[in-house]
Order: C-alpha cells, then sequence, then structure tokens
C-alpha cells in the first residue's frame, strides 16, 4: 500500500536520483547511508517507509480532529534528526514554513545543508528554545518521547504550549508495551551491544509491566541505553508512556486527543494532544 503512494514515490526518487523537484524546489538530499543506519537502524527506502508511517498517521488523524494542514502552517519537527521525518511534510507546507530542532549539532548542519533552509536550529536537551511564542501550528516527534525522562517530558510540553498557535496539535511516539517483550526475549541470547543493554535494562520486566498498566511512566537510563554525545544519561534512555498517564501529566496544557497503538503497522504508538 506504500509504495502505491505517489508522494512516497517521489520522496524514494528524491533518494535514488537526486534533484528532484516539487513546485519548483529541489526536495531535499539525504546524508550518507552510514548516517542514515547510525541513527536509525536502516537506510534508504527500507527507512523512508517508516517515516511515511508516521507521517501518513499524523496527517489522517489531524483531518480526523479538524484541523488539517494548509499551506499557511508552520510546522515543529521536534528532534528532526537529519530530516527523515520533515521531507515529508512538504507536500502539505512550503519549505519556508518548515521547522526542526536537535541536540544534536551535526543533525542541524545536516538539515541545514540539504533542506537549503536556516529553519534549522541547535536545542539545549531541556527548554527553552527561541521560538516565538504561538508560532507553530503543529509540532510533531517521532523517537523522542520514546527516550526522554520524565522530567524533559514534562519541560518540553510545557514548551511546546507556549509556541504552539491556539488549539495547535502535537504528536509525539513513545515505546509500546510490545517492547518489553521485544527486550526481554534479547535475554541470552546477545552478549554486547544495544541490544544486550535492551534485555538488561530492567532487573524485572514482569514488575515493569504492571506498573506501565498501572499508569506508570517507565523510563532506564541504564549503561547501554543512552545515546551517545550531547544525548546523556541525565535526559535520555528508553521510555514507555502508557494512556493513562499521558492522559493526566499534561492536562493543565493539553488534551490528549487520541492514542494510537497498531503494531502490526506501527514501531511506535502515537500521543496527539491538542493545545487547551
Amino acid at each position: 500500500m506504500i509504495l502505491q503512494d505517489a508522494w512516497f514515490n517521489k520522496i524514494c526518487e528524491s533518494y535514488l536520483k537526486p534533484s528532484v523537484f516539487h513546485r519548483g524546489r529541489k526536495l531535499p538530499s539525504f546524508p550518507s547511508d552510514i548516517m542514515q543506519v547510525n541513527t536509525t537502524g536502516q537506510s534508504g527506502i527500507n527507512t523512508l517507509k517508516e517515516a511515511f508511517v508516521f507521517y501518513k498517521d499524523c496527517i489522517e488523524t489531524f483531518n480526523q480532529l479538524g484541523v488539517s494542514i494548509n499551506s499557511e502552517h508552520n510546522l515543529l519537527d521536534f528532534g528532526v534528526g537529519w530530516g527523515r521525518i520533515a521531507r515529508f511534510f512538504l507536500r502539505e507546507l512550503p519549505l519556508d514554513n518548515v521547522y526542526g530542532i536537535d541536540v544534536m549539532d551535526d543533525f542541524i548542519q545536516i538539515c541545514k545543508d540539504t533542506f537549503q533552509s536556516n529553519n534549522f536550529y541547535v536545542c539545549k536537551p531541556f527548554p527553552p528554545t527561541l521560538i516565538p511564542d504561538g508560532k507553530m501550528n503543529f509540532v510533531v516527534g517521532y523517537s523522542v518521547f520514546s527516550h526522554l525522562s520524565e522530567e524533559a517530558c514534562l519541560r518540553w510540553m510545557c514548551e511546546f504550549h507556549r509556541i504552539l498557535s491556539d488549539g495547535g496539535i502535537v504528536a509525539l511516539t513513545t515505546r509500546g508495551r510490545w517492547f518489553f517483550d521485544f527486550c526481554e526475549n534479547l535475554r541470552g541470547k546477545v552478549d554486547s551491544g544495544y541490544q544486550y543493554a535492551l534485555s538488561k535494562m530492567f532487573d524485572d520486566f514482569a514488575a515493569t509491566r504492571v506498573a506501565y498498566d498501572n499508569g506508570k511512566f517507565i523510563h532506564s537510563n541504564r549503561h547501554g541505553v543512552t545515546g551517545g554525545g550531547a544525548m546523556t544519561s541525565e535526559f535520555y534512555g528508553e521510555s514507555f508512556i502508557p494512556e493513562a498517564y499521558a492522559k493526566t501529566a499534561y492536562s493543565e496544557f493539553f488534551n490528549l486527543e487520541k492514542f494510537l497503538v497498531d503494531p502490526s503497522n506501527q514501531s511506535h504508538p502515537i500521543m496527539f494532544f491538542r493545545k487547551k
């Protein structure tokens, strides 16, 4: 079904044969395959498929919520990386209306170079940013709240509330409950690397599942699951936000409009919030 989408195919073409144009402007180019694999575990068409599923879920849900994107809106990609997600929103938005922030300097430079845009900024692990009040209509974040600490998530939600226009929408992924099973099943099968760290990030996976099912924010920053460079254990690890928590923890600022869970199609559940 993805392969039948003309926009997905056009983005893939821009990877396979650079210098593809859309609305008279060249679509963003790509970093090296090595960079792509190091950040997403895949490269090329495969990593674009995962990004497209998130993008498509966002567009469909925005429409369901009565806030379809139009060409006058501004969108922020939070934790933009090398722009894997942001480029898909160029179907709805002019390049000048797409923004991105990340804690990694090299990612931001890649985005500036490949998008040929200065709408990308290095941010600190905790807000505030320099984005003006009410500037954004949408904030999206793929595989970011699936890593941030509880304090970092709360502080960034406060910042999103500040930079969003009235009724603005936030779409954020988190780790799904099924990821507990994946990690626990790695025990005894790997003896080093990231997957080994995942298998050891909780002493008792059963008790962790119970805490999750009781609406607790779950986070591990044990050695091996924290990121490299600027992504330190102070704020970064593996995070699981249950729907019950999402409904109440940010309710001063946002209404949780939808908690989209489809393990057969998604790598991560998506939380959709509307600014109060």
